[in-house]
Protein backbone atom coordinates (compact mmCIF):
# COMPACT_ATOMS: atom_id res chain seq x y z
CA UNK A 1 0.00 0.00 0.00
CA UNK A 2 3.05 2.51 0.50
CA UNK A 3 4.17 2.75 -2.68
CA UNK A 4 0.71 4.02 -4.06
CA UNK A 5 0.13 6.20 -0.69
CA UNK A 6 3.53 7.67 -2.10
CA UNK A 7 2.71 8.14 -5.83
CA UNK A 8 -0.92 9.37 -5.15
CA UNK A 9 0.93 12.16 -2.88
CA UNK A 10 3.34 12.86 -5.30
CA UNK A 11 1.04 13.70 -7.95
CA UNK A 12 -0.79 15.86 -6.02
CA UNK A 13 2.67 17.47 -4.68
CA UNK A 14 3.44 17.84 -8.49
CA UNK A 15 0.05 18.73 -10.08
CA UNK A 16 -0.64 21.73 -12.09
CA UNK A 17 -3.42 22.56 -14.59
CA UNK A 18 -7.37 22.76 -13.89
CA UNK A 19 -8.81 21.58 -10.89
CA UNK A 20 -11.67 19.61 -11.08
CA UNK A 21 -14.87 20.73 -9.24
CA UNK A 22 -13.16 24.48 -8.76
CA UNK A 23 -15.86 26.50 -10.79
CA UNK A 24 -19.28 27.17 -9.25
CA UNK A 25 -21.05 25.61 -11.93
CA UNK A 26 -19.20 22.01 -10.71
CA UNK A 27 -19.41 22.28 -6.93
CA UNK A 28 -20.90 24.59 -4.47
CA UNK A 29 -17.36 24.61 -2.28
CA UNK A 30 -15.38 25.69 -4.84
CA UNK A 31 -14.23 28.46 -2.99
CA UNK A 32 -12.34 26.07 -1.44
CA UNK A 33 -10.12 24.65 -3.56
CA UNK A 34 -6.78 25.83 -3.18
CA UNK A 35 -4.44 23.92 -5.59
CA UNK A 36 -0.83 25.73 -4.10
CA UNK A 37 -1.65 24.81 -0.64
CA UNK A 38 -2.41 21.26 -1.57
CA UNK A 39 0.50 21.10 -3.44
CA UNK A 40 2.66 22.20 -0.33
CA UNK A 41 0.67 19.73 1.87
CA UNK A 42 0.91 17.01 0.06
CA UNK A 43 5.14 17.47 -0.62
CA UNK A 44 5.11 18.09 2.70
CA UNK A 45 3.85 15.25 3.90
CA UNK A 46 5.78 13.13 1.47
CA UNK A 47 9.34 14.93 3.03
CA UNK A 48 8.10 14.80 7.02
CA UNK A 49 6.29 11.12 6.75
CA UNK A 50 6.51 9.13 4.36
CA UNK A 51 10.46 9.55 2.95
CA UNK A 52 11.67 7.30 5.32
CA UNK A 53 8.85 5.42 6.87
CA UNK A 54 10.37 2.78 8.54
CA UNK A 55 8.77 -0.70 9.55
CA UNK A 56 7.62 0.48 13.24
CA UNK A 57 5.37 3.24 11.72
CA UNK A 58 3.83 0.43 9.49
CA UNK A 59 1.69 -1.38 12.28
CA UNK A 60 -1.07 -0.29 14.63
CA UNK A 61 0.51 -0.93 18.53
CA UNK A 62 -1.56 -3.74 19.61
CA UNK A 63 -3.46 -2.72 22.87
Amino acid sequence: VLPLVRELFEFVADFEGDVPGAAPEECGNYLDQNLPMANWLARRYLDRDLADIDEKHLHYQQA
